[in-house]
This record gives C-alpha cells, sequence and structure tokens, in this order.
C-alpha cells in the first residue's frame, strides 16, 4: 500500500469520527419557559405593530407563523415551536418597518396637498374639508385605504389648480360696523403665530376695498388665513371673515 494512499484513508477516517462525534452531540434542551418567552418577545412585537391599526393583510404572515408555533407547542415540539416563533417576531417587526415607511411617504404627499390647495383660487372649501379629513385620519392611525385616498386628492387638486390660473384672484374687504367703530379700518399683518394669532400690523385696509388674494394658510379645521396684496402693492395676512367676493366652492 502507498504512503499516498495511507494518508487518504487516514484522512477519511479522521472525518468520519468528527462527524460521528458531532452527531452524538446533543443539543441543548428547550424548556416551556424558553418558549414562552419567546412567544412573548413575538407578541410583544406585534403588539407594537397594531398601534399603527395596520389592514389585516399585512399581519396575515404574523399571524400564520403562531399558529404553526401553538401548534408544535401542543405536540410536544418546543424546538420548532421556538423557532416559529422568532420568525413570527421578525416578521411583526418587518412588517411594521415597511409600514411606517409607507405611513411617512402618504403624510409627505398630503402635506404637498396642503401646499397646493392654498394656492388655488377661489378656496375650493370641498378640497379643504377632504384635507382635514384624511390629516384627522393620520392623527388617529387610521390608515387603511388611506393611502389611495391621498393619491386621488392630489389628482383632484392637480386638475382645480389648472383651472385656477386662469381665475381672477381679487377679493373685497369687509368687517362689521362693530369692528369699524371699534379699530377703524381691517387689518393686515406681517405673520401668524403657532397659536393661530395675526401678530405685527403692517397696514390697514379699508371697507369695500379691492385686494388680490396671493395665498391662503389652512392653519386649523376652524381657522384659514389669507395672505392679500392692496391695492398699493402691500402684502400681510388678513383674516378669513373680512374678505368676500370669491366664488367659493363648496
Amino acid at each position: 500500500m502507498s504512503r499516498k494512499f495511507r494518508g487518504k484513508g487516514a484522512w477519511a477516517l479522521a472525518m468520519g469520527i468528527l462527524v460521528l462525534a458531532m452527531a452524538c452531540v446533543k443539543k441543548p434542551v428547550i424548556t416551556p419557559d424558553q418558549v414562552n418567552a419567546e412567544f412573548a418577545k413575538a407578541k410583544a412585537s406585534y403588539d407594537e405593530l397594531m398601534k399603527y391599526k395596520p389592514p389585516e393583510t399585512m399581519t396575515y404572515n404574523y399571524r400564520n407563523l403562531m399558529t404553526q408555533a401553538e401548534q408544535a407547542k401542543a405536540k410536544g415540539k418546543l424546538r420548532l415551536a421556538v423557532n416559529l416563533a422568532q420568525q413570527a417576531g421578525e416578521q411583526a417587526v418587518f412588517t411594521l418597518q415597511v409600514f411606517k415607511e409607507r405611513i411617512a411617504k402618504s403624510r409627505e404627499k398630503l402635506d404637498q396637498a396642503k401646499d397646493q390647495i392654498e394656492q388655488i383660487f377661489p378656496v375650493n372649501r370641498n378640497l379643504i374639508q377632504k384635507y382635514w379629513q384624511l390629516d384627522s385620519r393620520f392623527r388617529n392611525r387610521d390608515y387603511e385605504n388611506l393611502e389611495a385616498e391621498v393619491d386621488a386628492l392630489l389628482t383632484e387638486i392637480e386638475r382645480e389648480h389648472k383651472l385656477s390660473i386662469m381665475q381672477d384672484r381679487s377679493l373685497n374687504v369687509y368687517a362689521p360696523q362693530e369692528y369699524i367703530k371699534l379699530y377703524g379700518n381691517v387689518r393686515i399683518y406681517k405673520e401668524i403665530t403657532p397659536e393661530g394669532k395675526l401678530k405685527d400690523m403692517v397696514d390697514t385696509v379699508p371697507n369695500g376695498a379691492r385686494v388680490r388674494e396671493v395665498k391662503v394658510r389652512l392653519f386649523s379645521p376652524e381657522l384659514t388665513f389669507y395672505y392679500i396684496q392692496t391695492g398699493s402693492g402691500t402684502e400681510g395676512w388678513m383674516a378669513e371673515k373680512y374678505l368676500i367676493g370669491e366664488e367659493t366652492k363648496f
């Protein structure tokens, strides 16, 4: 027998012994407490996902894996139960990440919609109402079909914006006589405070004067401010209640 052949035989024998030894090594025993701990961990990830009220279809994989894990646990297949629970937890974490990204993208689109609505003339109350409804759903984490509805709003805004370009943006200033007696002409201000108040008067406009709307600010569902330009060229913010004459769409 050649030396080369003896060497190969010895190497094969050594590998065989190693494989046999590895096979004889017992894997750590999985205890019921370990299974319960993994189940709790997966449930915690799922609970975090459910805070965002995702559609049912996005939780299917988690629920399916946990059902299999429960069945494995009931049959005493604890190692399999742990593996399935781990996969379920990872699935919940991944789904949450994906869903958050989708929510953020839709929120950006809705912010764009707000900016575009503020440029439309005449003021379109229907679009403003839709915007605030969608904004409320974001705040309440009501995300069902929200992406599609935001896209639909943007499409509607684009159509209205094309018509807005051709409109005369003139408005009439009007204040009740009680206001005129107390304050005189209607005031124009430099800025809107975070609390929704007008600050730093820049000019006044007499009752009945004609002004040009530059844009509006959708401050809240109850407050809308107008950025206007007077006949002399002065620009500033004015409360909506002192402007009339636009062909408002309802």
